[in-house]
């Protein structure tokens, strides 16, 4: 038999919990194209700040080989010693651009998903390697914008080569009358306009893929109503906050989300056009009705909003209403002096409830 909520549409943005839960099994927001961009951004500005450092560094290197290449190597311990020494400079050279994609790589992947590890990700998932699967990822709406994603960024990059060339076209011509070295020197000028105007643009395209890929994941988490309600019967059931439960009298010290108050509560009081306070009451653990969320104007809108999606009981009541909004708060229990108005609410949210 199908399952229910197979039928119904993810309408829902994904709770916390939800959100943490995919988070723990490694299933975080994550842009490849910015970390890819940001590391091509880190090596130009490496080359712009070292490239000349490195150029003679390894004309040094060439220079000191070359000119000693007809000196005999006498034996194996110095031929290791001129191994080392190659390895050394070879290591030297190579390490601004080493050390700046480390921390760029770091600092990119931190800065989008915050410290995560899970051994979740890299566990085998059968998926994975069934072809059928792999063609409904190509063949899907992801899929064409990874197509969309690619071709952009070959027009982008042939965009910026032939305007750059078309405004400069003229001092390309005299590359042939002009010296070797200052040929070399207006080349390299124009290289690195190039390369700003690609990575500027390519920056603008990997933030635009940053905002999609958040869109999206928080899309394949949403949950139907269902699930929602699920998820909370499933929460309210644990051990630990029945434990709770009975120190509800206290001041919360996170204010619970507004639509998991609602889905909890048994009945929202209203003024109809100025306050809303949702109550819940379990005779088990507590004395009297808690107050799970109360609000004025757009708030109070907002709470009739999720009692009506979440089927709880509306009842508009001005006076009873006006009375708990101004003499109670969040998480406390109704005043004594509403008792018996709150719990004649209550009777008829009951007697409604069995008659359905």
């Amino acid at each position: 038999m199908a399952d229910k909520n197979d039928d119904q549409e993810k309408t829902e943005e994904p709770t916390a919990h939800k959100l943490k839960q995919a988070r723990e099994e490694g299933n975080v927001s994550h842009s490849a194209e910015l970390s890819s961009v940001m590391l091509m951004v880190a090596t130009t500005i490496v080359f712009l700040k070292v490239g000349s450092w490195m150029f003679f560094r390894i004309r040094n290197m060439f220079e000191y080989y070359l000119s000693n290449a007809n000196q005999p190597i006498e034996n194996e311990q110095n031929a290791i010693k001129i191994m080392n020494t190659a390895l050394w400079l070879g290591l030297e050279i190579l390490a601004p651009i080493t050390l700046a994609l480390f921390i760029t790589a770091i600092f990119v992947n931190l800065a989008q998903t915050g410290i995560v590890f899970s051994t979740k990700v890299i566990a085998p998932k059968g998926n994975r390697i069934d072809p059928m699967q792999g063609m409904k990822r190509i063949i899907s709406v992801r899929g064409l914008v990874e197509l969309v994603k690619g071709f952009s960024k070959i027009f982008i990059v042939g965009i910026v080569i032939y305007y750059t060339i078309r405004d400069d076209i003229s001092d390309f011509i005299h590359f042939v009358i002009t010296p070797l070295g200052e040929m070399l020197s207006k080349t390299g000028h124009f290289i690195l306009i190039i390369m700003g105007r690609i990575l500027s643009a390519l920056v603008l395209l990997s933030i635009l893929d940053t905002l999609y890929q958040r869109f999206q994941y928080r899309k394949d988490l949403r949950m139907t109503k269902q699930e929602v309600k699920d998820e909370f019967k499933q929460m309210e059931g644990d051990p630990h906050i029945k434990g709770k439960r009975k120190q509800i009298a206290k001041k919360y010290s996170h204010r619970k989300r507004l639509d998991h108050a609602i889905l909890g509560s048994d009945v929202v009081i209203t003024n109809p056009t100025h306050y809303s306070v949702a109550l819940h009451y379990d005779p088990e653990h507590n004395d009297a009705p808690v107050i799970m969320a109360k609000g004025t104007q757009n708030r109070a809108l907002k709470i009739r909003e999720f009692a009506k999606r979440y089927d709880v009981t509306i009842v508009e009541e001005p006076p009873v209403a006006r009375a708990l909004y101004a003499t109670a708060e969040e998480g406390k229990f109704v005043p004594p002096e509403l008792y018996q108005a709150v719990a004649e609410i209550l009777a008829y949210v009951y007697k409604l409830k069995k008659r359905f």
